[in-house]
């Protein structure tokens, strides 16, 4: 349940807003992202606010490949138009600002995953994983002599897993 309930309309227009400004579908964690750094509206009510937005027939969902991906919809871009003026000037300026200076950003998702694990013969075993929007760019298993440098490649691969993946593809097509 919303108990906000005295912003509720204004909250909802923000997030149609955003949608409408960015153009692209994107997902639930980009919407989030987008609000959340830029509005004084919490993790829980964003989703309330979308799910809610999403049966009122406000915006379009798209599955893809099992990843929801939400924009606005005509409905929704009706309603925006009709009661814009409901968003305070300086929230539309600051999310305008947000999404020309971090689109790129936000809709480039780059996950690197590592973890470790002892084998049998006491020698230690690497994973490391760069995902870009949940798709598996790269997946490396390498075995190691010690804990140390299990850890030490853990901690460079998430540091450095994305020049790491690119001179990878860069060797490897030379």
């Amino acid at each position: 349940m919303y108990f906000d309930s005295e912003n509720v309309l204004e909250n909802k227009l923000i997030i149609l807003y955003a949608l409408n400004q960015f153009k692209v579908p994107i997902n639930k964690e980009q919407i989030s992202q987008i609000i959340l750094e830029n509005v004084q509206i919490s993790y829980f009510d964003v989703q309330f606010l979308i799910n809610s937005l999403l049966e009122d027939e406000f915006l379009n969902k798209i599955d893809d490949n099992n990843h929801e991906y939400f924009s606005i919809s005509e409905k929704g871009r009706d309603t925006l138009n009709l009661f814009t003026d409901r968003i305070p000037f300086y929230l539309k300026e600051i999310i305008d600002i947000f999404i020309r200076e971090n689109k790129d950003k936000v809709l480039k998702q780059v996950k690197n995953i590592s973890s470790f694990k002892i084998t049998g013969d006491g020698e230690f075993e690497v994973s490391l994983r760069l995902l870009e929007n949940d798709v598996s760019l790269i997946d490396l298993t390498l075995n190691v002599v010690n804990k140390t440098q299990a850890r030490f490649i853990c901690d460079n691969w998430e540091a450095k897993g994305q020049s790491i993946y690119t001179e990878i593809i860069d060797a490897l097509i030379k």
